[in-house]
């Protein structure tokens, strides 16, 4: 993974984060990639066709923002622990449209069948990135007690 691609994935983790975060006591790794696999089956659904930035974006936020109450391996994140704040929609909305910016337009010209080539590898590393986050809320909220 390149300097550029790691950073992409790094903040695309931190925005996921902020808005929908796995289950502390499930160490399952598709838990803690939930986030990003449903970005990539949401635009994978499209098939062959090269959405539009909005088409793109809306199926993103539609499949993230209904993700909590259907899995039980994940949990939104309240406004007061946000480090962005707005509402739920809006973090979500924030979220998505990185994923299509940086992600899928950025990274791969808007098509979905490289997105769904390089998926497993992109999906290892927003999985370390996450953990790192993971490790460091759970210990800053330790040091607080």
């Amino acid at each position: 993974m390149t300097q550029e691609t790691h950073d992409t994935i790094s903040e695309l983790s931190r925005r996921a984060f902020d808005v929908i975060r796995p289950d502390p006591t499930n160490r399952n790794a598709y838990a803690i990639e939930r986030v990003f696999r449903e970005s990539v089956k949401a635009i994978k659904e499209f098939g062959a066709y090269k959405p539009s930035r909005q088409d793109a974006i809306d199926a993103v936020a539609g499949r993230i923002g209904k993700l909590p109450p259907r899995s039980e391996q994940v949990y939104p994140v309240g406004h007061e622990e946000s480090s962005h704040g707005g509402s739920f929609d809006e973090r979500v909305d924030h979220y998505a449209e990185f994923f299509v910016d940086e992600v899928f337009l950025g990274m791969f010209d808007g098509k979905p069948s490289r997105l769904k080539r390089r998926e497993n590898n992109l999906a290892d590393g927003f999985y370390a990135a996450t953990r790192r986050l993971q490790r460091d809320h759970y210990q800053n909220e330790s040091d607080d007690e």
